[in-house]
């Protein structure tokens, strides 16, 4: 069936433009036009979640792997459920588009008080999402179709939420298809400065005995892990990430990976070859206390090269238009290449078999050990906070992908943003690790990923409180009724929401249980089934690892 081409269209058209599939989001009435245009539009599809919230989480995990993504709600009710998460995706330095349909132009002018409305003042939304977006619109008759580049082209290259005011009317108006392609610009150094930075860099290089780099997030955010892989491989300088680092570069079985770099923890080989480089290359480096003591090198020290996105600094001297992707691709054209002695942390992988203790309770250092056998090349890895996130620390294997939230650490992101993630990316295997306290906050998402046949392999953390949140009292482990739960049959779940699905859900309390679980996980995920692991813990089991980097804070 013909349709109009519409400003709608046009919008859904750009959106494809950049890759986007999927669109996800809660229906609501002022965004019915918008709605019915997808239901009519190929190659994109609607993802229905069960709230708002859910949709922005989805949607910001769908970034992590395709590289943007977007929800769609209403306004008012719809958009403010879902600020949360576009607050998140800001924080995170994740496009993603967020778009609330409205009542008519004239509703809008007139502040007709509309449901949804407080008392017709509709402008109160969009100054809302002024704060945590890099760029926004209201589409009017006259500029709908300019100002849909504008925001899209601002997303892409900042690498950074939007959002996008549409009148239920302004979308079905005609338009005409676009005739040139998005200006998808990346960052660009002022070459003079640029020039200068190199001209100062170079030397010190080559005079380096012990250099070092150390990455932290940013660098995926401006996929920019292959330029600083093709720089190790030529320069031979060993690497280490950041503790939020850990999603940025995908090869920690690279030869040159020492390792993640935790401040503090001295005498390990991580931390002594970073801290004593005798020139160190921080690139994207954040300074906030997940990263504690990151920031406490001495930044006016000729030995330290500090690498942001769009910027650089040697010592005292600042180069405020130079670029990470320029410097990194100047230095692998330039620098000779080099061997350097060190030691990698990777001679301390997953590489001794784990021998499971016949019927002993799992305890979480024994849990994480099992754990970093059972993953697997090519694998999304999605971690939520509070205990289970020492997952993150075993060693990956080749090309892993590990998806959390380090700087807005809202508990329950995970179960929407691995539906995201696994929509973006079907080819692959994902796992999420996920609290009993996260995992209630958003539970209802899992039927949507039973719905879209989804089949990622869940491991539910199960000890009836907020255990992190004990570990953090002060004066030490004290066991807090505000931190309790309410104990949940949670492998039972999946059955419960599935339909025409046959999930496979399973309870564990022992070692010898676990690699049973572990075996039929393995069988269902050839069948294409969702697997939902319900791992029991004693109260008060705390992860050494998470218990040594409480004490750093």
């Amino acid at each position: 069936m013909s349709r109009e081409y519409t400003v709608n269209s046009y919008l859904l058209d750009r959106l494809k433009e950049l890759g986007l599939r999927h669109i996800f989001g809660v229906p609501g009435d002022y965004a019915f036009p918008l709605l019915d245009c997808i239901e009519m539009t190929e190659d994109i599809s609607w993802v229905g979640t069960c709230n708002e919230l859910n949709g922005a989480y989805a949607a910001d995990g769908y970034a992590r792997i395709q590289g943007i993504g977007a929800f769609v709600v209403t306004c008012g009710v719809g958009e403010l459920s879902a600020a949360c998460g576009v607050g998140g995706a800001y924080a995170e330095q994740v496009p993603v588009v967020a778009i609330a349909g409205h009542p008519s132009t004239q509703a809008l002018k007139k502040r007709l008080s509309t449901h949804h409305s407080l008392h017709g003042d509709f402008s109160v939304f969009p100054r809302i999402y002024k704060e945590f977006t890099v760029a926004q619109a209201l589409l009017t008759p006259e500029n709908a179709c300019q100002e849909i580049d504008r925001v899209l082209e601002a997303c892409w290259s900042e690498k950074l939420p939007v959002y996008i005011q549409l009148p239920n009317d302004v979308g079905s108006l005609p338009a005409q298809p676009p005739t040139e392609k998005l200006v998808l610009s990346e960052p660009t150094s002022d070459q003079t400065q640029l020039a200068a930075f190199l001209e100062r860099l170079l030397p010190l290089l080559s005079a380096a005995h012990r250099p070092a780099m150390l990455i932290d997030s940013p660098v995926g955010s401006y996929h920019l892990a292959e330029l600083v892989e093709s720089f190790a491989n030529k320069s031979g300088i060993p690497f280490a990430a950041t503790f939020t680092g850990k999603s940025a570069f995908l090869e920690e079985t690279h030869p040159q990976y020492l390792g993640t770099y935790r401040p503090g923890m001295e005498g390990s080989a991580v931390s002594q070859q970073i801290e004593q480089a005798d020139l160190l290359l921080r690139l994207g480096i954040q300074h906030d206390e997940t990263n504690n003591g990151c920031a406490a090198f001495d930044l006016q020290s000729p030995h330290v090269v500090d690498l942001q996105i769009k910027s650089a600094a040697i010592g005292a001297s600042h180069y405020p238009n130079v670029t990470l992707g320029d410097v990194l691709m100047q230095l692998s054209e330039q620098v000779p290449h080099r061997e350097f002695a060190f030691s990698s942390q990777q001679a301390r992988t997953n590489s001794v078999p784990f021998e499971p203790q016949h019927d002993t309770p799992i305890k979480q250092d024994r849990l994480w050990q099992r754990f970093g056998h059972f993953l697997q090349s090519d694998d999304v890895l999605i971690v939520d906070l509070g205990t289970c996130n020492v997952a993150t620390t075993v060693p990956m294997p080749a090309r892993t992908k590990v998806v959390t939230q380090w700087t807005w650490e809202a508990i329950g992101y995970t179960l929407p943003a691995v539906l995201g993630a696994h929509l973006a990316d079907q080819s692959r295997r994902h796992l999420l690790v996920v609290g009993d306290g996260a995992f209630q906050m958003t539970a209802q998402e899992l039927s949507t990923i039973l719905r879209q046949g989804l089949a990622p392999i869940i491991f539910l953390l199960h000890n009836n409180h907020y255990e992190v949140e004990n570990a953090l009292q002060e004066g030490g482990f004290r066991e807090m009724h505000y931190n309790e739960l309410q104990s949940w049959n949670y492998h039972q779940l999946p059955m419960v929401f599935a339909q025409m699905q046959k999930p496979l859900g399973l309870l564990v309390t022992t070692e010898s249980e676990l690699e049973t679980a572990l075996t039929k996980a393995a069988q269902a995920e050839t069948e294409g089934r969702c697997v939902f692991i319900e791992v029991m813990l004693a109260p008060k089991d705390i992860p050494s690892q998470l218990t040594k980097s409480i004490n750093l804070l």
